[in-house]
């Protein structure tokens, strides 16, 4: 059954009690006012006629006035009146033709009379016959007829006050039905589909109603966007797994390729062994033939092998620190860090990496008296100093300068890593600092474009800023600042 439905039937059916009710204690109410106010007049009446029985000819014994003012009253809806000495013997008996064969019954309260006459006595003083007792009888029918006729027309207001709520009730249940309805197709096109969402009109009431409906845009506006945080996220996890097969199949082939000539040089050099146990003489070759021939490619493999695993370990590191930032929300540990002094110390640990490139790097420090301190983690403040440098040198041709400068710029501190390479387009610096980015995949150097997002992570995290623009007279320029601590 449709919600509209059911509530249109609650509501009918709590009109109908309401009016029902109602009516009900109208009816009992004013059957209550017209019952005391004929108690009230029959006490009159019977007082009257008491009066009339006390006067002093009735108590000499002359009841024919009493006759007469009897007919007076005959309006007051008496329908009888009898009046008894003490013998039990009628002194005064007067009575209608419909209550002649009828016996009194005095004492019975008006709401119980079964005969339509509502019967009442009082005590009396009748002269020189004692005392008597004088019975009044009122007829109740006109009574009984007006509360019947008010009880009909209580039942046409209720069916009417019935008919009228239920209709009312109609209108509610259906208009709260339908805003609630309306909700429905809502709910499971966004289940089916939470990207999909287009949020409803508010009402400008300001009902429940309108809250419900604010408050399933914000439900869906949050899933919304947490499905497409998560497909994003499934997104870069297979791009990741993409990105790791090719990555590391290139240092994994290299490794490979450098224990095969190993194994080739200890091959040869146990044939040889194996010629000299038999007698057989060696090849004639001067000293420095033989350095020469087992040197250079032993030196060259074990360099192509120490890249390889560089590369690699590089490649994990990325992976596990950035892991490690996303999962926690503050810093493992915070230390007054020298930017300055962070600096001089990486400059120093490429300066044989650049020197194997025939490239240069420029420092460019602020004097000792310049405070370049930062409250943070000098790990990953190094890590940061680390992937910039390893960036400009993996772009920047031989005989290129890499710059590296830190200065205080306001409450802040600036670190700019400049090579002199092809430089970032400006349509991908924008996407540049996300996970996995690679503008060319075959010309990649080596990394699963972790590095400059696990950079943007690690300055985020310092309360710090970063960004690329152009260096001069070419390539790119990296920066990020960082609050002075």
């Amino acid at each position: 059954m449709r919600i509209s439905i059911r509530l249109a039937l609650v509501f009918a059916l709590f009109g109908a009690a309401v009016a029902g009710g109602f009516q009900y204690s109208r009816v009992k109410t004013t059957r209550g006012e017209m019952y005391a106010g004929q108690r009230q007049t029959a006490e009159v009446a019977l007082r009257a006629v008491k009066a009339l029985i006390e006067t002093a000819r009735a108590q000499a014994g002359d009841f024919g006035e009493v006759s007469k003012g009897l007919r007076d009253l005959q309006g007051s809806g008496i329908a009888s009146v009898l009046v008894k000495d003490k013998r039990g013997r009628w002194v005064v008996w007067r009575a209608g033709s419909d209550s002649v064969q009828r016996q009194p019954h005095p004492g019975v309260p008006i709401e119980q009379v079964a005969d339509g006459y509502y019967d009442a006595e009082v005590p009396a003083t009748l002269g020189r016959r004692g005392r008597g007792l004088v019975q009044v009888s009122f007829s109740i029918q006109p009574l009984e007829t007006r509360l019947r006729e008010l009880e009909s027309d209580a039942v046409r207001v209720g069916l009417l006050a019935f008919l009228a709520s239920t209709l009312a009730a109609w209108l509610l249940g259906t208009w709260f039905g339908t805003s609630i309805e309306r909700l429905v197709p809502k709910l499971e096109e966004l289940s089916k589909d939470p990207e999909r969402f287009r949020p409803l009109r508010i009402p400008s009431s300001g009902d429940e109603v309108a809250r419900l409906v604010a408050a399933f845009n914000r439900m869906g506006e949050s899933l919304k966007a947490e499905t497409h945080r998560r497909r994003i996220v499934e997104s870069e996890k297979e791009e990741l797994s993409a990105m790791l097969v090719h990555d590391l199949k290139t240092p994994l082939t290299v490794i490979h390729s450098g224990i095969s000539l190993l194994q080739d040089q200890l091959s040869q050099d146990q044939m040889a062994a194996d010629r000299r146990a038999r007698g057989a003489p060696p090849q004639k070759m001067s000293p420095t033939q033989l350095r020469r021939r087992s040197d250079q490619p032993n030196r060259r493999t074990f360099e192509l092998l120490k890249m390889s695993a560089d590369r690699l370990h590089r490649m994990v590191e990325d992976v596990l620190q950035l892991a490690r930032l996303e999962q926690v929300d503050a810093l493992r540990e915070v230390s007054p860090v020298s930017m300055a002094d962070l600096g001089r110390t990486c400059a120093k640990d490429f300066h044989l990496v650049v020197a194997e490139r025939n490239q240069k790097i420029e420092l460019k420090v602020p004097d000792a008296g310049v405070e370049t301190r930062v409250m943070g983690d000098g790990a990953l403040l190094r890590r940061v100093l680390d992937n910039l440098l390893h960036n400009a040198v993996e772009h920047t041709p031989p005989g290129g300068t890499i710059a590296l400068r830190v200065e205080r710029e306001g409450p802040n501190v600036r670190v700019d890593v400049s090579d002199s390479g092809p430089g970032v387009p400006a349509e991908a610096r924008e996407e540049i600092f996300r996970k996995f980015f690679q503008k060319d995949l075959k010309r990649h150097v080596g990394n699963v474009g972790l590095g400059l997002a696990l950079c943007q992570k690690v300055v985020q995290r310092h309360g710090g800023t970063i960004g690329v623009e152009d260096a001069k007279p070419k390539g790119a320029r990296f920066y990020f600042s960082l609050p002075v601590g």
